[in-house]
């Protein structure tokens, strides 16, 4: 009889853990004039940032200085890509990527939740004023007291309210 109760459980459990693997979300913030009629560079975006942010990356500091380094190979897909909001100079996107089987993450020492919105990373976003992800990665990063490990996103959504909610995994060395 427990034999029989513990089946359900572990399919429950498998069930659970192949709904893991469901799609994640890297969004864009794509200059009008600069891609538009250049779509090797409007595309070749998704793949270094969704390759890069959503498995460990490692990371020092030194001083203002922070390197990232890519340590995992991953296998998705481009699923389905929207744009959100536009504007006469950007359009943000949001592509939808399917991973096929996660990469082993490490455990998280520090989980950083980063908010901020879409006009905060167009007017101080610097060079990552086009990646949501990586902006929020790199601010995270700066605002550990680490001074090398390894981060990850865990989740990134963005709300009617033109507001950006990222969560960062941080593992320290």
């Amino acid at each position: 009889m427990r034999r029989l109760a513990t089946v359900p459980i572990m399919l429950f459990l498998c069930i659970a853990a192949a709904g893991a693997d469901g799609p994640r979300y890297v969004y864009e913030i794509r200059e009008s004039a600069a891609t538009k009629d250049d779509p090797w560079s409007m595309n070749m975006g998704i793949v270094a940032e969704a390759a890069r942010l959503y498995s460990p990356v490692s990371f020092s500091k030194s001083g203002r200085r922070v390197s990232i380094a890519l340590d995992t190979t991953l296998s998705f897909s481009l699923t389905r890509s929207a744009d959100i909001e536009r504007s006469d100079t950007r359009t943000l996107v949001r592509h939808e990527v399917l991973f096929k089987g996660d990469p082993m993450l490490p455990k998280a020492t520090k989980r950083s939740t980063i908010r901020f919105s879409l006009s905060d990373i167009v007017k101080k976003g610097g060079p990552y004023a086009g990646s949501p992800l990586m902006f929020a990665l790199r601010k995270a990063i700066e605002g550990s007291p680490y001074r090398s490990g390894r981060a990850w996103i865990i989740s990134s959504a963005y709300d009617e309210a033109g507001r950006f909610t990222i969560i960062v995994a941080l593992a320290k060395e």
